[in-house]
């Protein structure tokens, strides 16, 4: 009977434990979530006040050697009667805010 007991106290406490890991992983993905989003949303904001609203897209974030998330946007440069030309260039964060660079190709 003792034997019992024991076994449905540690299967209940495992099912806790579970649960409350579970919740901390939530909690932790959230938390990544809303620190990328931030990032992301200063970013735009540095891209919409340097370039104008909504006209540059952002292609491709990159990760460099020493952990900085990079992003790669275009710029179309439309033309009447003509194809597109885009300009490239690489936004980054700083101490004192976001910087870019042209990327030649």
């Amino acid at each position: 009977m003792l034997n019992l007991l024991i076994f449905v106290l540690i299967a209940i406490t495992l099912v806790l434990v579970s649960i409350f890991i579970g919740g901390l992983m939530d909690l932790h993905k959230k938390e990544m979530e809303e620190k990328k989003s931030a990032v992301k949303d200063g970013m735009e904001g540095y891209l919409d006040q340097t370039f104008g609203f909504g006209t540059v897209k952002v292609f491709k974030s990159i990760v460099d050697a020493e952990g900085n998330v990079r992003y790669l946007v275009y710029l179309p440069q439309l033309e009447w009667f003509k194809t597109p030309t885009y300009k490239w260039y690489e936004v980054y964060a700083t101490q004192i805010g976001y910087q870019h660079i042209e990327v030649e190709r």
